[in-house]
């Protein structure tokens, strides 16, 4: 389909403004040669029903979900709960940010959503410069009631967050905002209140050249709009857009059995909150905004309380009860693994394929053998192997207080997730193995029975092992996660590599357009329905995999490498390849 995002104007900025950009611009700069700059979609908070835009925008361009937000960890300069932001980048910190970058820009457009920046918010968006933006947003007592029908304070630890962002605003550079974020224990509903305002006003600072007209295209789409009159906001996005979109797509969702299962209609704006909870709410939000006009434009806190209007639309309504929490991973005890083993996936091939996805089990117990090597995960905020989310956010690989790596309770069956193909590469080495091409895994996929996991079926993963298969058997070949793959998509040689994705996942449709997309990603890059499936050519054989020293001195070797002046992204992207692939000595 004809990308109409083409036609959009952006900024360009001339030879002697480029002459004076610091290394973040340079770097985003140079990511432009990858192609065109995505559209990003900027929640203004979390729980805005975002995803709607995300159903609507998926059949016409590739989405990037919020890969500067959950892919830098907290230690990260760019991090949007680092307290010290104006850390220097480290060369692990730029390679890793020259190729997001170059990620995110195609030969078409992207879709990258992104919510709850903070103080990361003009960093983030100064780095993509030339993107139109959507701005997505939801009255306080509509994110407030979703707060409180999920437990979500609580269980996403907002009470820290809170503190990390007080703390970020006692530094020299954002001192202007403590009294938005005063410490003095305010209850859920006075913080999560203060939260929303200060994000919506720390975005509108990021964006007040564009918000005055003398930046990029900018639109803004409300939740509480799309469900009231959800044909005039598609028809407003269509104009905005200039594509043809499928008239049954984006209906607004909201979570049933889990908090990232978006499967049910939403047709009315209910808030289910204490009354007394309704009104901290609202006070709370109006207080930090006056607060605000102590020390920001008149201009940016109305852009800021425009976001934040709608509570009016809402009925407040006493809480019927909490919305029960998703049921454990594993309604009844599993049975046992069946033994590893390799068989062909069609009869056309030699090649074998595992029979099991790798387990969250197995990538812990490499993960302890490569930190015991000397290898860390993290680095300077920066994930090399794994994205080790929090168990809430779906993470399910967490380190213990000894730093051991361990899984969430109920989870080790199930596939691994959040693994870069770093990490996927590293096990394919560590198993004598490797990760099988594009058109291998199409090859597989199409005479493997449909898949047994896709479409929010189950609200998660389910364990490798799929029911009324045999331990000979190729389990879930198609569905539970998506798979990386060795190969990629062609790219100059100075440029970041990428690597496909194919499949199926718990969180994507399982029909064959789907399966058969085109998606790559970075080689540090990582999703929540990505994971691992090893296949062995005839000539590989068990006892030629690489020991975790080995593996371990390879990235080493490859880290220190990024430090030697010269080098392009994609020279140093094949040295990691050809680390991770090259057979033993």
């Amino acid at each position: 389909m004809e990308d109409g995002l083409r036609t959009l104007p952006g900024k360009r900025r001339t030879d002697d403004e480029a002459s004076t950009d610091s290394p973040l611009d340079r770097i985003a700069r140079s990511a432009l040669r990858g192609g065109m700059p995505p559209l990003l979609l900027l929640g203004a908070f979390e729980r805005v029903g975002s995803n709607w835009a995300s159903d609507v925008l998926r059949p016409v361009m590739q989405q990037h979900n919020e890969p500067f937000r959950q892919q830098f960890g907290a230690a990260h300069p760019l991090s949007a709960v680092n307290p010290r932001p104006n850390v220097e980048l480290t060369a692990l910190n730029r390679h890793h940010l020259a190729c997001v970058l170059h990620d995110l820009h195609g030969p078409s457009r992207h879709a990258v959503k992104e919510t709850n920046l903070f103080f990361a918010a003009k960093a983030v968006t100064g780095l993509l410069p030339h993107s139109p933006i959507l701005v997505l947003t939801r009255a306080p007592l509509g994110i407030a009631s979703s707060f409180e029908r999920g437990g979500l304070w609580k269980r996403w630890n907002y009470a820290d967050r809170y503190l990390s962002l007080a703390r970020t605003a006692r530094t020299a550079q954002w001192r202007d905002w403590t009294p938005l974020l005063p410490l003095d224990g305010p209850q859920p509903p006075v913080a999560l209140a203060r939260m929303i305002a200060v994000n919506a006003l720390l975005l509108a600072v990021a964006l007040r050249s564009d918000l005055t007209g003398c930046g990029r295209p900018i639109a803004h789409l409300s939740y509480e709009r799309h469900v009231t009159a959800p044909e005039d906001v598609h028809a407003h996005l269509v104009d905005f857009l200039g594509v043809r979109l499928d008239d049954r797509a984006g209906t607004v969702k909201s979570t049933s059995s889990g908090d990232f299962d978006t499967s049910s209609s939403k047709s009315e704006l209910v808030a289910e909150l204490p009354a007394s909870s309704a009104a901290l709410v609202r006070h709370q939000v109006a207080t930090t905004l006056s607060r605000a006009t102590a020390f920001l434009d008149a201009a940016t806190v109305r852009a800021a309380a425009h976001w934040l209007d709608g509570d009016d639309d809402y009925q407040v309504r006493e809480p019927g009860g909490r919305r029960p929490l998703p049921a454990g991973p594993e309604q009844a005890a599993a049975p046992r693994l069946p033994a590893v083993s390799y068989s062909p996936a069609t009869a056309l091939s030699p090649v074998t394929w595992r029979n099991l996805l790798l387990s969250n089990q197995e990538m812990a117990d490499l993960l302890n053998r490569l930190q015991e090597a000397g290898l860390e995960n993290t680095q300077h905020g920066t994930h090399l192997l794994i994205n080790p989310m929090p168990h809430e956010r779906g993470g399910r690989l967490h380190q213990d207080q000894r730093r051991k790596w361990r899984v969430s309770p109920g989870f080790e069956r199930h596939p691994a997730y959040w693994v870069t193909w770093l990490g996927a590469s590293a096990a394919a080495a560590w198993s004598s193995a490797r990760l099988p091409t594009r058109a291998e895994a199409l090859a597989a996929f199409a005479s493997a029975q449909p898949a047994y996991n896709c479409g929010y079926a189950f609200g998660d993963t389910t364990p490798v092992s799929e029911p009324d298969r045999g331990a000979g058997q190729i389990h879930h070949l198609l569905g539970n996660v998506q798979i990386w793959c060795s190969d990629g998509p062609t790219t100059a040689s100075d440029t970041p590599l990428l690597r496909h994705l194919v499949g199926a996942a718990w969180n994507t449709p399982g029909d064959a357009r789907t399966v058969n997309e085109r998606r790559a990603r970075f080689l540090l890059g990582a999703s929540r329905g990505v994971g691992v499936r090893l296949v062995r050519d005839p000539q590989d054989q068990a006892g030629g995999e690489l020991g975790a020293w080995e593996i371990a001195q390879r990235i080493t070797g490859w880290v220190g490498a990024l430090e030697e002046p010269g080098r392009t992204p994609g020279e140093l992207d094949r040295m990691l390849v050809d680390a991770l692939t090259r057979p033993t000595s």
